[in-house]
C-alpha cells in the first residue's frame, strides 16, 4: 500500500506542474557564476591581508593562528625573496615564517574577501594525497618571480599566482589571479572568472576584457582599489544631433542605437534629420557584427544619404560648426552622397587597426546658401561650393557630380600610439595609409586609383619642449574628379596661404613645429614651418615650384591654438594670415 500511495503522488506532483508551469510567466535566463565556497576538504594554509598602510601574514598551526604585520615601507623586495620582517619570507619554494615552511606547490585554491578596506588573501590546501588532489593542483599556475603569461587560446581552471612576477592574461582564467608584489595586465577580450588581487602592483584591464570577479589593489594612491566588471549591458539608447553647414544649413538628427557590451549580438543604429536650407532628408542606418573579440575583428555595413566633404583630414564636423555659427566662416566643400557600404575591420593589436571597405554612391550637386546666419558675421557671405576651383574645371566638376555615380575598394591601415587625451605628454608616432581604387568592372562610371601616406612624430625633447612633425604624400593614377582632387593652403596645410589655394592630383607636404610649454599654466607658443608642392595631371618635378610659410602659434590648453603665418614665395600680397583651431589635430 505504501508503494501504490508513494507511486500516487508522484503522479499527483507530476500532473501539477505540468499544469502549473504554462501559467508561469516568461523570464530570460543569465549565466550565473556562484563566488567560491571553500571545501570540507581544503584546509587553511595562510592568510595575507593588506590596506593602505600594512601587509600581514597569517599562518595556521594545531588550531591557532599566528600573526606578523609590517608597514609597506618595511617591505624589503630582492631577486630571491620578499621579507616582512625578520621572521617573515617568501622564497621561491614557499612562505618562510618563524621556522616552517608553507611550500606554493600544496596551495590548492584561494579566496578574496574584503572588509572595511582590509583585503584578505586566504590560500587552502588540500591535506591528502589523493588522486583529486594531484589533480587540483595542477590546474593551477603558481611562479615566485617568473613571469606568468596566459596565451590566447589557453584556458586554465584553476588559480595564476606569482609573488613578485607579473601576469599578463590574453585567454582564460577560471579562478582567481594573483600576483602579490608583481603587476596583473588582462588583455583585450581576455576573460577573468575570479577576483584578481596585488599588494603593491598595478592592475590594469583591457577595456574590452571581461572580469566577473573583483579587482583589490594596493596600488591606488588612496587605500586599496575596489571594482567589479560585470557583463556588459545591452543598451538601447536614443540620441540627438545637431549640424550647421552652408549647404544644408540647420539639421537637426535624432537616432536610436542598440550596442552589446559582450558583442554576441550586432549593433545597429538609425539615424535621421531634415536639412532646412537644401531641404532634403539625411539618414544613416549601419549594422556591425564583432566575429572576433581577442583581436577586435569585425564586419558591418551601412546605406545612407548624406552631406559629404573630403575635407574631413583638416577638420571634423564640430570644430566647423563653431566656425560656420560663429564668424561665417565654412572651411568645407561638400556633395550629395546616397549609396552605401560593407567593411571589414581587424585590429591586430592596441596601436594597429585595419580597414577594407567596398562603397557605392550617387552624387548630386547642391548650391551654397551665402545668407544664412552666423553670430559675428555682420554682412560677410557665405563662400560658394568649391569657390577655389578654376571657373571652367568647376563647371565640369559640377557636372559631373551631378550625372555620374562612383562605386570603389579602399584600405586603410593605421599606427597610432599617442594618448588621446594628452597628446604632447609622450612621444609618440601616427602613421596612416590609404589606398582607393575605382573602376567600371565595379559598377563605377570612373577608373582611377588614390593613394595617400602620412607620417606624424610626435617627439618629446623634455617636459616643457616637444617637436611635432608631419610628411605627407598622395598621388593618384587614371581621372581623378573634382570632389576626389587634393588641396593644400590655409587650414591644416600650407598655414600662410588662402584657405584650398591649390588643387591638384599629386602632391607632398611637411610640417614642423616646435613647441614649449610655460611652467604652472595652461599656456603654450611655438614655432612652425610648412612646405608643399602639388601637380594637377602632370608628375611632380623641379619645375613645380615648392610653397613655404613660417608662422608662430599659441595654445591655450592642449585644443584652443591660434596661428600666424605667412607665406614666403612672393613679396606682395602676402598679408599674415590668422585661423584659429578647436582642436590638437597634427
Amino acid at each position: 500500500m505504501r508503494l501504490i500511495a508513494s507511486a500516487n503522488l508522484r503522479v499527483w506532483l507530476v500532473l501539477v506542474t505540468l499544469t502549473v508551469l504554462p501559467e508561469l510567466p516568461a523570464f530570460a535566463v543569465e549565466t550565473q557564476y556562484k563566488n567560491y565556497k571553500s571545501s570540507r576538504q581544503q584546509e587553511e594554509f595562510f592568510e595575507v591581508s593588506f590596506d593602505k598602510k600594512r601587509v600581514s601574514v597569517t599562518v595556521f598551526q594545531d588550531g591557532e593562528e599566528l600573526t606578523r604585520t609590517c608597514l609597506h615601507s618595511e617591505i624589503e623586495k630582492a631577486e630571491t625573496f620578499v621579507s616582512l620582517g625578520e621572521s617573515v619570507r617568501f622564497e621561491s619554494n614557499g612562505l618562510i615564517f618563524g621556522e616552517d615552511t608553507y611550500p606554493f606547490r600544496e596551495i590548492s585554491d584561494t579566496r578574496i574577501t574584503d572588509t572595511d578596506g582590509l583585503v584578505t588573501i586566504a590560500f587552502f590546501a588540500i591535506s591528502t594525497s589523493s588522486q583529486r588532489a594531484r589533480r587540483v593542483r595542477q590546474g593551477n599556475q603558481i611562479q615566485f618571480s617568473n613571469d606568468i603569461v596566459i596565451e590566447e587560446d589557453e584556458f586554465v581552471r584553476g588559480v595564476v599566482f606569482a609573488v613578485t612576477g607579473d601576469i599578463e592574461v590574453y585567454g582564460e582564467v577560471n579562478k582567481d589571479i594573483i600576483s602579490l608584489f608583481g603587476n596583473v595586465y588582462v588583455g583585450p577580450g581576455a576573460v577573468a572568472r575570479g577576483d584578481i588581487a596585488s599588494v603593491s602592483g598595478r592592475i590594469d584591464v583591457a577595456k574590452d576584457a571581461s572580469v566577473y570577479g573583483e579587482i583589490y589593489s594596493g596600488k591606488k594612491h588612496r587605500g586599496t582599489f575596489k571594482h567589479r566588471f560585470r557583463h556588459r549591458e545591452k543598451t538601447l539608447s536614443l540620441s540627438g544631433n545637431f549640424k550647421y553647414n552652408r549647404v544644408d544649413g540647420a539639421t537637426l538628427f535624432c537616432g536610436v542605437r542598440f550596442d552589446d557590451g559582450d558583442s554576441l549580438l550586432p549593433s545597429f543604429q538609425a539615424l535621421g534629420g531634415y536639412a532646412l536650407a537644401s531641404e532634403r532628408w539625411r539618414y544613416d542606418f549601419g549594422l556591425e557584427q564583432t566575429i572576433w573579440r581577442r583581436r577586435p575583428l569585425a564586419v558591418g555595413g551601412s546605406f545612407y544619404r548624406r552631406l559629404a566633404s573630403g575635407d574631413d583630414w583638416l577638420l571634423a564636423d564640430k570644430e566647423n560648426i563653431v566656425f560656420t555659427l560663429l564668424v561665417t566662416e565654412d572651411f568645407k566643400d561638400y556633395y550629395e552622397a546616397e549609396g552605401g557600404s560593407v567593411y571589414l575591420v581587424f585590429k591586430p593589436l592596441t596601436t594597429v587597426s585595419l580597414e577594407g571597405r567596398y562603397r557605392f554612391e550617387q552624387t548630386k550637386w547642391l548650391k551654397a546658401n551665402p545668407h544664412l546666419w552666423s553670430l559675428f558675421g555682420g554682412d560677410k557671405l557665405f563662400r560658394e561650393n568649391y569657390s577655389r576651383v578654376e571657373a571652367d574645371y568647376r563647371r565640369t566638376g559640377i557636372a559631373e557630380i551631378d550625372s555620374t555615380e562612383n562605386a570603389y575598394l579602399s584600405g586603410r591601415i593605421e599606427y597610432d600610439t599617442r594618448d588621446g587625451k594628452e597628446p604632447f605628454e609622450q612621444s609618440a608616432w601616427h602613421v596612416t595609409g590609404d589606398i582607393e581604387l575605382s573602376h567600371p568592372d565595379l559598377n563605377s562610371d570612373f577608373d582611377y586609383r588614390r593613394y595617400t601616406v602620412a607620417v606624424r612624430r610626435y617627439q618629446r625633447i623634455h617636459r616643457r619642449v616637444t617637436l611635432l612633425l608631419r610628411g605627407i604624400y598622395g598621388s593618384s593614377d587614371g581621372y581623378l574628379p573634382m570632389y576626389k582632387r587634393y588641396y593644400l593652403g590655409g587650414l591644416g596645410t600650407l598655414r600662410g596661404y588662402r584657405h584650398k589655394e591649390f588643387m591638384g592630383s599629386r602632391f607632398w607636404m611637411a610640417n614642423a613645429e616646435y613647441r614649449i610649454d610655460f611652467p604652472r599654466t595652461d599656456l603654450a607658443t611655438s614655432l612652425f614651418w610648412d612646405a608643399g608642392q602639388i601637380a594637377n595631371d602632370t608628375e611632380l618635378s623641379r619645375d613645380i615650384e615648392v610653397k613655404h610659410s613660417v608662422g608662430v602659434a599659441v595654445y591655450l590648453g592642449d585644443d584652443l591654438r591660434i596661428n600666424v603665418s605667412k607665406r614666403l614665395d612672393r613679396s606682395f600680397d602676402d598679408t599674415p594670415r590668422i585661423y584659429v583651431r578647436l582642436d590638437h589635430v597634427f
